[in-house]
């Protein structure tokens, strides 16, 4: 009896004592947030001006799940960062964003940062010439092809490599986020990794993008448009109808709406072949540029006849256009489930429909990343930052919407209502983070994340997923023959020139720059890709 009494009297030591560490541990969690579990799942809904609000609303999440401790920030030495990255004008309250941004950074990670938003059409042009300069800076946005491309800034040493190791250290939940499925789309073509994906739609559908209210007044069944020459009659409808409109908008930053169904490839993919061609030949550069000649002679008649905006050549970006609301028509490239609502906003606040012209393909996570700058004075920190870009509901809808109460109202969990003029409405979501943390906005439906999904499943994947060209020994004539698409191709795609005068120079001088090796390369390194693949 005295044995079974000692031994429940021990067990009852043993008891106490884990229920007392439990105890300790909860009062413990969330780095001293006394407040963390009343109103952390709503962000803060004071608005954000007060950098306690700001703090405690995010410490536990937008869901109400628990992040990590703030505490560790004490033991971090204070960093200041700085981030590029591509955008529409903010708005006038861009630096008040800032500051509430680095409220909360100096909690979660005991850093700051720096936006520094550039537009679209002189991102590239800033950052190539800050890396030829060896100017430090921290991150930036960076594509597989479009805007501050991947690989040949690779091949620079522009970027910092990002090893397992320093994302596991720094990244680790962004890291679970992404589907492993998706993750060798990362890998440089000498097989290391020197981004962090933005997760979102990973497949593009050239689109073109019509403001309703002229569908609505002409009638037009867009279930009949399937390629860009279904929409002339329409133009001209709008031209001889529309006083003051632009029947097509274009400009530097949105051309080529040229599509081809009969092919597999489209833009942002390394390759691309006729459907019919089981051995998946590559279609050379100027082959297509042979299979473009209508293409470009429709685009000639367009311009002539006032379709399109006489200065497309030399309007560096559509958006100064769009948002006098007067582009009845314009493109879109990636056409993502919800992205009507972003165009609306940069339409004049006019309703637009999306109108696929073009299949759609598995295009990989790589068309939107960030990458760490080699010069970067805080590369972990930098990391930790994107981590928590990618992570942090709260932080990730700050930078894309602002302040709530000032820029945005907060409908519900799920929804929010951007305050018209308002002072902060960069409207590139895409450029910040993983969308999927995003609020939904009026137009939006609820079950957009799972349309961008379902999306990502059913893209085409076409064979030269994963293919990247190395541009080792062809560097100089990928140099001359952007020089040639610089001078040539912009007026050709536009209709501001004679293509029967201007493409032949334009082919004979791409073949003067280098063009023919390009392609033989890129079909040797192609054909070993298919060769790998058992194809």
């Amino acid at each position: 009896m005295r044995r079974t009494r000692t031994k429940g009297m021990l067990r009852g030591i043993i008891i106490l004592t884990m229920l007392a560490l439990l105890a300790a541990c909860s009062n413990n969690a969330g780095g001293g947030n006394n407040g963390g579990n009343n109103g952390g799942a709503d962000g803060g809904n004071n608005g954000g001006s007060k950098a306690a609000n700001t703090a405690n609303a995010g410490k536990n999440g937008q869901n109400g799940e628990e992040k990590a401790d703030a505490g560790a920030a004490d033991q971090l030495k204070e960093a200041k960062l700085t981030f590029y990255y591509p955008s529409n004008p903010a708005g006038s309250d861009q630096q008040l964003v800032q500051d509430e941004i680095n409220a909360y950074l100096k909690e979660k990670i005991n850093a700051t940062v720096e936006l520094k938003p550039l537009s679209f059409d002189e991102y590239d042009t800033k950052l190539n010439a800050m890396m030829a300069a060896g100017e430090s800076f921290d991150l930036a946005w960076s594509s597989r092809y479009w805007l501050l491309p991947y690989q040949s800034n690779v091949d620079k040493g522009a970027f910092l490599e990002l090893t397992d190791e320093m994302i596991a250290k720094y990244a680790p939940e962004a890291r679970a986020n992404i589907p492993d499925k998706f993750w060798p789309d990362m890998k440089a073509v000498d097989g290391k990794v020197y981004a962090f994906p933005i997760y979102q739609v990973a497949a593009k559908t050239k689109s073109l993008v019509i403001q309703k209210r002229f569908i609505d007044k002409y009638n037009l069944d867009v279930s009949t448009i399937k390629t860009y020459k279904d929409i002339e009659p329409f133009l001209k409808t709008l031209k001889e109808n529309e006083k003051g409109i632009v029947p097509f908008g274009m400009a530097q930053n949105s051309w080529g709406i040229y599509v081809d169904r009969d092919i597999v490839g489209g833009d942002g993919l390394a390759v691309s072949y006729a459907k019919s061609d089981p051995t998946f030949a590559a279609i050379t550069e100027l082959a297509q540029l042979d299979r473009r000649k209508e293409y470009y002679a429709t685009m000639r008649s367009w311009f002539k006849a006032g379709y399109i905006n006489g200065d497309a050549p030399i309007l560096k970006n559509i958006n100064d256009l769009k948002a006098k609301g007067t582009v009845a028509v314009g493109i879109e490239f990636t056409s993502k489930p919800g992205g009507e609502v972003d165009e609306m906003n940069v339409n004049g606040g006019h309703e637009v429909v999306y109108v696929p012209i073009s299949d759609s393909y598995f295009t990989g996570i790589s068309g939107a990343m960030h990458v760490i700058s080699k010069t970067s004075q805080n590369p972990e920190r930098t990391l930790m930052f994107i981590n928590l870009l990618n992570t942090d509901k709260y932080l990730y809808n700050l930078i894309c919407n602002g302040i709530e109460g000032k820029h945005y109202t907060k409908k519900d969990d799920t929804y929010i209502e951007p305050i018209k003029d308002s002072g902060y409405a960069p409207n590139v979501d895409w450029v910040f983070g993983n969308q999927f943390n995003a609020y939904l906005k009026p137009g939006q439906t609820p079950d957009v994340w799972a349309r961008t999904v379902e999306l990502n499943d059913k893209a085409v994947v076409s064979e030269s997923y994963g293919f990247s060209l190395n541009q080792e020994s062809i560097k100089s004539e990928i140099a001359n023959v952007q020089a040639a698409k610089e001078e040539f191709q912009l007026a050709l795609e536009t209709g501001a020139v004679d293509p029967e005068k201007q493409l032949p120079k334009f082919i004979d001088k791409l073949k003067a720059s280098g063009q023919e090796k390009i392609d033989a390369e890129a079909e040797k390194q192609w054909q070993a890709f298919l060769a790998a693949k058992g194809k």
